[in-house]
């Protein structure tokens, strides 16, 4: 059973909106306007998101983001630092990650570390839809407690990664249901 091209979309797009926003990323804000059949929470959320990211300028969205992920430890993008930090249980899953992307045919063209939730995104929006299950289900926790984080800061990367959580959620019932 396939993930459906909505789904396979959604996460695409969560992937990039995650990313440091550039000038192609900014650019994205016109599709951000899109409707979603999957639940009415997920378009109200990325709503929220194209709203913050209408209303601001690139300088602006640089900044935020800087200050939201890079200079928070507890919104690291980085699934396995939050649990394992720099020990050396990190790099065996870093080592996994690796396999499991080769394993599906997804070529590594990034520089980031394969925990990277953005890279991840991207492989699970390309991968099978168990192999993105499992995927997903595993790094859970780290995305609820990135996303517990954020919404303590009033932060508009709350909405993209509390749109991600229903996604897996969806997913994942969807999965035990089959």
């Amino acid at each position: 059973m396939a993930k459906n091209i909505e789904t396979q979309n959604l996460l695409k797009l969560i992937s990039l909106l995650l990313q440091y926003p550039d000038e192609e990323i900014h650019s994205l804000h016109r599709e951000l306007d899109i409707e979603t059949n999957e639940a009415p929470q997920l378009a109200k959320d990325l709503k929220i998101f194209a709203d913050y990211f209408h209303c601001n300028t690139l300088d602006v969205l640089q900044e935020n983001y800087v200050q939201t992920f890079d200079f928070n430890d507890k919104a690291n993008l980085y699934l396995t630092y939050s649990k394992s930090g720099e020990e050396k249980e990190r790099g065996k899953v870093l080592a996994e990650l690796k396999e499991i992307y080769s394993f599906a045919g997804f070529e590594l063209e990034s520089t980031e570390l394969p925990d990277y939730l953005p890279l991840i995104l991207e492989f699970v929006s390309f991968a099978d839809e168990k192999i993105s299950i499992d995927l997903l289900t595993r790094f859970r926790q780290p995305i609820a407690k990135i996303q517990q984080s954020l919404s303590e800061q009033n932060s508009p990367y709350a909405t993209l990664l509390e749109t991600l959580l229903i996604i897996i959620d969806q997913l994942t019932l969807k999965e035990v249901l089959s």
